[in-house]
C-alpha cells in the first residue's frame, strides 16, 4: 500500500514538474517576442512576472515601475517591455510620441487601459473607455459641457461648494488653538462635493453626511479583490469576464438611483439651466438618437459617472501635492497669498480674478508636472504600424505606453526635474517645454476633456481669501496614499 502511494505521488510530482517545464518554456519564448524584433528590453525580466515584479509583490506602485523602465536606457526611442507574458511598447521621444498619439491618431485612437466588458455598460460605454468612431460622436456631444463658455457658470457651482468646506475647517479650531487636519481627506471631500454638483447636478455637504462620499471610496480603495478586479478589467479583460466585475462594483445601483432621481427632479421643474452636466444630458436624451450610440438607460448613467470618477481623484492628489509644497516652500506660500488677496481685492470672488492669477496657476502647473495625476498615457495599435525611421512594425492590438511621470522627470527634458520650480511656467520660461514633454492631461484628439474643469477646480479652492487665513493656524498632516 505504502509503495502504491509512493508511486502516486511520484506520478503527480512529475506530472506537476512537466507541467511547470512547458510553462516556463512558453514564458520565456513569449518573451522573446521583442528581441526577434530588434527592440531594446530591459533585461530585469522575471519568467512570470515580466517587468513588474515589483508591481504584483505590492513592493513598487505600477505607475513607479513604469517610470523606472522609463529610465534604464536614455538612448533608446522605445522600450519593449513584458507585463506577465504579455508584450506593451514605451515610448520615451517626445516626437514619436507626437507623430504616434496626434498625427497618427487614427491608428492609435482607442485606449488599451480601459474597460472593454460589454455587460458592464457603465464601465466601458463612457467616454473614457469607448472606441472610436463612437467616441468621436460621444466627445462631440459633450464637448459643449467643457467650453470656456461654461466656464464661469461652473465657477460659480464650485464657490457654492467652499461654503461646507469653510465651515469645516472653523470647526476644527477652539480659541486659537490649532488642528490636525487630513488634508488628503480634506481634498477628497472638497472634490466630491464640487464634481457631484456639476456631473450629478445635487448638492452635497461630504463633512456632515458621508454616504455619497464613502460611495466613491468603494472605487478607489484598493482592497485585495479591487485590485485583482482592476488589473484584470484594464490589462486581461478575458479575465475580468470571468471575475464578472463592473467599474461601479457594489455601488452600481446606488449611483443608478442618485443620478436616474436627478435627471427626472430636473426634467419637471426646469425652469433655469444650472450649466451642469445633467443639463446636457437631459438635451441629447431628448434630441433623435444616432443608431451607432444611444443617449439612454446606463449609457446616460455612465457619461456623469465617469465625470465624478475621473474628477474626484486627480484633482484631490493635485490640491494635497500643491499644499505639500507651499508648506514646504513658504515663500512661494506667501507669494499665492498675497497674489490672491491683491486680486480679490480689485476683483472681488469672481471668474475673471481667478483667470488673473498668474503665480497660482505656475504653481498648479508645476504640481502636475511633479505629481502627474494620471502616470502613463496609452494607446493601442487598430492596424499594424511601421515606426518612423525604424524597421520596427508594432502588430495590430500591441498597446503603447507615454509615461508622463517618466518624461516629466526626465533631465534632458527639464533642468533640475525633481526641484518645485513654479517659475519653469512662466510667460518666459514656459515657451522652452517642447510639445508632448508636458501632458498632465494627455495629449492629442483624446487629451482629457474636462483639463479646464480641473484646473479651475484646484485653482478655486485656494482661491477664497477665508481659506487662506485658516491654513495659517491649522497644522496639516498631509496623508498621502
Amino acid at each position: 500500500m505504502a509503495l502504491e502511494l509512493l508511486v502516486f505521488l511520484s506520478y503527480i510530482l512529475c506530472l506537476f514538474l512537466s507541467f511547470f517545464l512547458l510553462f516556463y518554456l512558453f514564458a520565456i519564448y513569449k518573451q522573446s517576442y521583442w528581441l526577434k524584433r530588434g527592440v531594446y528590453t530591459p533585461s530585469n525580466c522575471h519568467w512570470f512576472f515580466g517587468h513588474f515584479k515589483d508591481a504584483f509583490l505590492l513592493k513598487k506602485s505600477f505607475s513607479q515601475v513604469f517610470e523606472d523602465l522609463y529610465s534604464m536606457n536614455t538612448d533608446s526611442s522605445v522600450i519593449g517591455i513584458y507585463m506577465l507574458q504579455k508584450p506593451f511598447l514605451i515610448v520615451r521621444d517626445p516626437e514619436l510620441i507626437k507623430q504616434m498619439f496626434i498625427k497618427d491618431f487614427n491608428v492609435f485612437c482607442n485606449r488599451y487601459f480601459a474597460s472593454k466588458r460589454k455587460a458592464d455598460i457603465i464601465g466601458s460605454s463612457n467616454l473614457f473607455s469607448i472606441d472610436n468612431p463612437k467616441w468621436k460622436y460621444l466627445r462631440s456631444k459633450l464637448s459643449p459641457a467643457f467650453s470656456m463658455a461654461k466656464s464661469k457658470k461652473l465657477v460659480e457651482l464650485m464657490l457654492k461648494s467652499t461654503d461646507g468646506l469653510m465651515n469645516h475647517l472653523s470647526s476644527q479650531t477652539t480659541d486659537g488653538k490649532t488642528s490636525t487636519i487630513e488634508c488628503r481627506q480634506l481634498s477628497d471631500k472638497y472634490t466630491t462635493d464640487v464634481i457631484t454638483s456639476f456631473a450629478f447636478g445635487i448638492q452635497t455637504n461630504s463633512y456632515l453626511n458621508t454616504e455619497f462620499y464613502d460611495r466613491t471610496r468603494v472605487i478607489f480603495n484598493m482592497t485585495v479583490r479591487r485590485v485583482i478586479l482592476t488589473l484584470s478589467v484594464f490589462f486581461f479583460p478575458r479575465i475580468a469576464d470571468i471575475l464578472n466585475g463592473t467599474f461601479l462594483d457594489s455601488s452600481e445601483d446606488f449611483f443608478r438611483n442618485v443620478f436616474w432621481k436627478s435627471m427626472n427632479e430636473r426634467e419637471k421643474s426646469r425652469t433655469s439651466e444650472r450649466g451642469d452636466i445633467i443639463d446636457l444630458l437631459i438635451d441629447l436624451k431628448n434630441e433623435k438618437q444616432d443608431p451607432e450610440f444611444s443617449f439612454k438607460g446606463d449609457y446616460l448613467v455612465a457619461q456623469a459617472a465617469i465625470i465624478l470618477f475621473a474628477g474626484i481623484e486627480t484633482s484631490a492628489v493635485t490640491m494635497g501635492f500643491t499644499l505639500l509644497e507651499l508648506a514646504k516652500n513658504p515663500s512661494m506660500q506667501t507669494e499665492v497669498r498675497h497674489e490672491i488677496q491683491e486680486l480679490i481685492a480689485k476683483n472681488g470672488y469672481t471668474y475673471e480674478a481667478l483667470l488673473k492669477m498668474k503665480y497660482l496657476n505656475q504653481v498648479v502647473c508645476e504640481t502636475l508636472r511633479l505629481y502627474p495625476p494620471l502616470p502613463i498615457i496609452d494607446r493601442v495599435a487598430s492596424e499594424n504600424y511601421k515606426i518612423p525611421d525604424t524597421s520596427i512594425v508594432l502588430e495590430k492590438g500591441t498597446a503603447v505606453y507615454a509615461v508622463v511621470n517618466g518624461l516629466h522627470k526626465d533631465p534632458q527634458l527639464y533642468r533640475d526635474p525633481h526641484t518645485f520650480n513654479p517659475d519653469r511656467f512662466s510667460e518666459e520660461l514656459k515657451q522652452n517645454i517642447k510639445s508632448c514633454t508636458y501632458m498632465p492631461f494627455g495629449e492629442g484628439p483624446r487629451k482629457c476633456i474636462g483639463k479646464n474643469l480641473k484646473h479651475f477646480l484646484i485653482r478655486v479652492r485656494n482661491f477664497n481669501n477665508k481659506y487662506l487665513q485658516v491654513c495659517e493656524w491649522v497644522n496639516y498632516n498631509l496623508w498621502l496614499a
